[in-house]
């Protein structure tokens, strides 16, 4: 008699356990280091912790709040409860595609599975293409591209990226076919003018400089294209107008590291080495681990004659880089080594 009570007892508490477990993270209502919408939704998933779709709008609460690994839990429990619908499987491979250190094998199961589950799911289908455009497999994304050049709502993007597939793969006359083609769809297209800036200014043409102010034209504090205009003009040599752009760029963003590298560049081969110096100075405290900075700084301290400081920045330079020519041309200079 008593091992039947201690049985039903062992039972009953085995129930009441697997009736308060939840599959998927568990966050309390009362947590104040999560946002009042991520609080809401964990009341609700609290007292219906199999509803499938309930982790599905919390994952889309910490997507909006780029709580990416967050989201990715969410959403992969969604998955787990339901993994027939489309969109969960969608979700989950757009936002683990955003992430920096994306596992590409994952997100290409979870959007075949989207596209495969949901008939002319075109915003998965785009995404995937993209996936096929990142790892490289071209046959894949132009195709898929192709199908999706047939939607108004995508053509204009699916031609700029199938574009971008023939720049990847060195056919730059295709690749300008298929910028061109994009702006005759939507003027507008920031990004495709901009290939086709870099593309003319690839072959030294004076076309870039009418496509680099058309796309400032369209985005008045874009840092790119102001960038992008000056080091035309650098490798034009007309320095003033390269400085001109660069000191633009860094006005829109001033953690813009080339346009900086490229002005201290410049003071120095205009012999203003105590600007140069300044400017690697500014450089060198956004990036202290690039050698080529504490070399330019070493060569205008040379300049200016201050052979100690020109030593130790060449020496800081060989220890991030022992092969970094500047710093031995440097040393050997000021050593005779």
């Amino acid at each position: 008699m008593l091992f039947r009570i201690l049985l039903l007892f062992i039972i009953g508490l085995t129930s009441f356990s697997c009736k308060k477990s939840i599959p998927g993270r568990y966050i309390s209502e009362t947590d104040t280091a999560f946002s009042k919408d991520i609080r809401d939704v964990s009341a609700k998933i609290n007292k219906d912790p199999f509803n499938a779709d309930l982790y599905y709008k919390r994952g889309n609460a910490f997507y909006y709040q780029k709580l990416l690994n967050d989201a990715i839990l969410d959403f992969e429990t969604a998955v787990n409860l339901d993994s027939n619908n489309a969109v969960y499987h969608f979700k989950l491979g757009e936002t683990c595609l955003l992430q920096d250190s994306a596992n590409p094998i994952k997100t290409l199961h979870h959007l075949q599975k989207a596209t495969a589950l949901k008939k002319d799911f075109f915003e998965a289908e785009f995404s995937l293409a993209k996936l096929y455009l990142y790892r490289q497999m071209y046959d894949k994304a132009i195709i898929a591209f192709e199908k999706l050049e047939k939607q108004p709502e995508y053509a204009d993007n699916a031609i700029f990226f199938k574009g971008m597939g023939y720049k990847e793969q060195k056919d730059t006359l295709r690749a300008m076919q298929h910028f061109e083609k994009v702006l005759q769809l939507n003027p507008q297209h920031y990004h495709a003018v901009m290939q086709i800036a870099s593309l003319y200014a690839g072959r030294a043409d004076d076309l870039a400089l009418q496509y680099y102010d058309r796309a400032l034209a369209i985005n008045e504090a874009s840092d790119e294209a102001c960038y992008g205009k000056g080091y035309f003009y650098q490798h034009l040599g007309d320095y003033e107008k390269a400085l001109a752009m660069y000191d633009k760029a860094r006005l829109i963003n001033s953690a813009h590291k080339l346009a900086l590298y490229n002005s201290a560049f410049i003071s120095l081969a205009r012999k203003q080495y105590e600007k140069c110096r300044d400017l690697c100075n500014t450089f060198i405290q956004m990036d202290e681990n690039n050698a080529n900075a504490y070399a330019m700084r070493g060569a205008a301290y040379e300049k200016m004659g201050n052979k100690k400081a020109a030593l130790q920045d060449y020496n800081a330079a060989l220890g991030l880089d022992p092969k970094n020519r500047p710093a031995l041309t440097g040393k050997q200079i000021l050593t005779g080594n």
